[in-house]
């Protein structure tokens, strides 16, 4: 008796009893019914909808913009690019979709979205941590087999991969969810569609699947990177010291400690990434489990505060990145000033003309006007400016070329008067510095 009860298949709630349309959902009493707690939990799935789609497209626009090229190697930023997306369609297509469920307690967009978004839920999730993976190992090769990864690895070989991994995904949560009974609405956690398992031990096997093995190889692969990368520092430091008199050694030894000290701190962003995703996934996996092990229902606002936790890990994801990259917030401030804004930094030669403080000058007229501008152009000139022109007028340069024409031998000629010949100020000391002028 007891193995027919472990072999019997639990069967999804209807999806039109859950349905908007239902003669339940349509009475004055239940629209009525929105009490504080619906009117929080739909405000948080607004706000956190809201957060995931402006920071994952900021993170695709930076990493891919030419001001950021030079910090960021090929590999890694399809890598980040495809997790971007990623989180970015979770943020369009799963969790704005709960907003009116919240409010209304029930599926206002009928059964073929709900397959989709069931479809979608568990792909777009399986996915994030498939390309966690990736950054890891990634990273791990970088770290550990530096020439071996310069030389084998290609741009066509990370999408190559990136694409399999989707299809792999969608291929196995297709099988799963397009069949009817596949899918249904969660009032409680979700509130929205999710993949239905018609037994306890598959949605126990898929809780595993997604979190045991991408926590393992994240630890693993972070952990040993960080650790050799740190004796190989200690023993570039040792040799360099131990060999002062080889400077052509020394050198090269330098720049491969900064290569992998750059490598080192790229790390350390996608590690911080990665241990988001362990900190926010931990409570759903523990949550699941239980629940299946036991036949039980977890409570409503527990679950509901579980499951969006985990979700708003495509939130963190950017917001790390960008809090633990100086160059990408350098960016996207350069970026968001010139392209939003459309404020570009400001040049000497842009400041607003003002009129000379000294009244005797204002007193008297121009001999001639300025061939490049009027009378302002000359007086709004500060004294910093004037300074640097007679600096350069009367330079080491300039007098070391005088040396050489009149010779050691022949003084060099006593200056002349200061006149004016042109009535030119600013083409006569261009005379000089040339030494077309004649002394």
């Amino acid at each position: 008796m007891k193995m027919e009860q472990k072999s019997t298949w639990l069967t999804p709630p209807p999806l039109h009893n859950s349905s908007c349309s239902h003669p339940r959902y349509l009475s004055a009493s239940h629209v009525n019914t929105i009490t504080v707690w619906d009117m929080t939990q739909a405000l948080f799935i607004l706000l956190l909808s809201a957060g995931i789609l402006g920071a994952n497209l900021l993170l695709v626009l930076v990493i891919n913009s030419r001001r950021y090229s030079k910090y960021i190697h090929s590999q890694p930023r399809y890598l980040l690019t495809s997790l971007a997306s990623n989180d970015l369609a979770i943020g369009l297509f799963v969790t704005p979709f709960g907003f009116l469920p919240a409010l209304y307690h029930c599926w206002p967009y009928g059964e073929i979205f709900c397959q989709i978004q069931s479809l979608l839920r568990g792909a777009l999730s399986q996915q994030s941590a498939v390309i966690l993976i990736c950054m890891a190992v990634d990273r791990y090769m970088c770290m550990l087999h530096p020439v071996r990864y310069h030389k084998r690895s290609s741009k066509k070989g990370c999408v190559a991969a990136i694409s399999l991994t989707w299809v792999t995904s969608v291929t196995l949560f297709a099988v799963m969810v397009l069949p009817r009974g596949g899918y249904y609405f969660n009032p409680t956690g979700l509130l929205a569609c999710d993949p239905f398992f018609s037994r306890p031990s598959l949605r126990i096997l898929s809780s595993c699947l997604f979190y045991f093995p991408t926590t393992m190889i994240l630890m693993y692969c972070y952990g040993s990177a960080f650790h050799v990368n740190k004796l190989r520092l200690k023993r570039v430091v040792c040799s360099a010291i131990a060999t002062p008199d080889d400077v052509s050694a020394a050198n090269m030894e330098k720049l491969v400690a900064q290569e992998r000290r750059l490598s080192t701190n790229a790390s350390r962003t996608m590690a911080a990434m990665s241990l988001g995703f362990i900190v926010m996934v931990t409570p759903w996996t523990i949550q699941e489990v239980v629940a299946a092990c036991t036949g039980t229902k977890v409570p409503q606002f527990m679950d509901f505060l579980i499951t969006w936790l985990a979700l708003s890990n495509s939130f963190w994801n950017p917001f790390l990145y960008w809090l633990l990259n100086n160059h990408f917030r350098r960016v996207t401030k350069e970026l968001l000033l010139s392209k939003v804004l459309c404020r570009r930094q400001e040049t000497p030669n842009a400041k607003a003309h003002c009129c000379v403080a000294n009244s005797s000058d204002a007193t008297q007229p121009a001999a001639n006007p300025l061939p490049s501008g009027s009378k302002s152009d000359l007086e709004g000139l500060s004294e910093k400016y004037w300074g640097e022109i007679l600096e350069r007028t009367v330079s080491s340069n300039s007098l070391q070329r005088l040396q050489r024409i009149y010779g050691h031998n022949h003084p060099l000629p006593p200056l002349p008067p200061p006149t004016r010949p042109n009535g030119n100020v600013l083409s006569d000391l261009r005379l000089f510095e040339t030494g077309q002028m004649e002394i």
